[in-house]
């Protein structure tokens, strides 16, 4: 079985599963077109977890529906011991997966059983006995599976989730292309990865967001500026998945001189070097070193690269997350130090996220509390005997 993703004639992209003949899967493909609504990556995990149940049930040689109807269903051993077990192996390699890669295939089982058995139910007479029997499996089979999540490791809050003040610096510096010995192959693409880890690391942005930007998105003036657009989906572009707006979009001002330099130089001389490359002219910011729009891949590939080159110098954890992390917890660090409550740094935060919930900023909240924690008490032990 596999997961491919298709776009439809709309430029909406969409995962089928298939099966071992290349024929899709009714089912689970119908349960995936009911949650289209989501992001393509976030249906694109789901089709692949939802793979793994069905080869549990290709190895068992069940059929789900008539197996779910039959006068003996499941048993707790099938499902607490047999198909957990199954959903706790790599695919790949044999090995156990992570617990929380094992919960996240366990709620999407679950939900999926949950759709399943209701639109069995739908098709019953409310009053036979088969509906009521149907029922009653459904609650047990829920149970089961809720009882079978694992807790995750307590969660090592202390440690660094973005980058040091020195992290930083050091980034920077590699990726600076005046720099002697900068990260890079030529000069096109030295000024392009800047200025992806700079709007980034300064603005907060998402890849999805980075990836998705327009020239015409960047102001230079007096008030530099990005605009971050939700924008109606854009069939000519074939990248899969599809960078997109998610979240709120929003104008965040530029006011670092060399991100401004950099990004000034990268659209007027070097992104043109790039697009050169391509027989297709593009409207995206971002270019990859054959001109056409960057990909998500290529992103991770290149904080891939940037953790094997530096190894001793860069975090592990070195990605576009952590890049986000980095900008969130240092505006809530500016944002408390500016004076602002609690509430009003949450908002704020929000803002310049694009997020629309403000317990999501909870975390950064968090942490700065527990930094300022750690500091007040190296300051305590210095200073307890003189």
């Amino acid at each position: 079985m596999r997961v491919v993703v298709i776009t439809h004639l709309s430029g909406e992209q969409i995962p089928i599963i298939l099966d071992s003949v290349d024929l899709p899967l009714i089912e689970p493909n119908e349960y995936l077109l009911s949650n289209r609504s989501k992001s393509i990556s976030t249906l694109v995990r789901n089709a692949r977890e939802l793979v793994v149940f069905y080869e549990w049930l290709d190895n068992q040689n069940i059929n789900l529906e008539s197996k779910l109807l039959a006068k003996v269903s499941f048993s707790s051993a099938q499902i607490k011991s047999s198909l957990i077990d199954h959903l706790r192996v790599n695919r790949e390699d044999g090995n156990a997966v992570a617990p929380s890669t094992f919960n996240l295939r366990l709620m999407t089982v679950r939900k999926y059983l949950n759709w399943f058995m209701s639109t069995l139910l739908a098709k019953l007479p409310y009053s036979s006995a088969t509906y009521r029997g149907l029922s009653d499996r459904k609650i047990i089979l829920d149970e089961w599976l809720s009882s079978s999540f694992i807790s995750n490791p307590p969660s090592k809050r202390y440690l660094n989730k973005g980058l040091t003040d020195s992290e930083v610096e050091f980034l920077m510096k590699v990726l600076d292309p005046s720099f002697k010995n900068s990260f890079g192959s030529n000069e096109a693409i030295k000024n392009r990865n800047f200025v992806i880890v700079g709007l980034m690391l300064y603005c907060g942005l998402r890849p999805g967001e980075l990836l998705s930007l327009r020239v015409e998105d960047i102001t230079f003036g007096a008030i530099s500026s990005v605009e971050v657009v939700r924008r109606k989906l854009d069939i000519s572009d074939t990248r899969k998945p599809r960078p997109s707006v998610k979240r709120n979009g929003r104008l965040l001002p530029l006011n670092n001189s060399e991100l401004i330099h950099r990004l000034n130089e990268y659209i007027v001389n070097w992104r043109e070097v790039l697009e050169e490359k391509s027989d297709i002219e593009s409207d995206y910011l971002i270019l990859s070193d054959e001109g056409t729009p960057l990909s998500q891949a290529s992103i991770t590939q290149l904080f891939h690269l940037l953790r094997g080159k530096y190894i001793d110098d860069l975090p592990e954890n070195l990605s576009a997350k952590s890049l986000r992390h980095t900008f969130s917890s240092r505006m809530e660090r500016e944002l408390r130090t500016s004076g602002m409550s609690e509430n009003k740094r949450k908002q704020a935060l929000a803002f310049l996220r694009g997020d629309s919930s403000l317990e999501s900023q909870n975390v950064y909240i968090a942490q700065e509390v527990d930094e300022n924690a750690r500091r007040a008490m190296s300051n305590y032990q210095r200073n307890l005997i003189r």
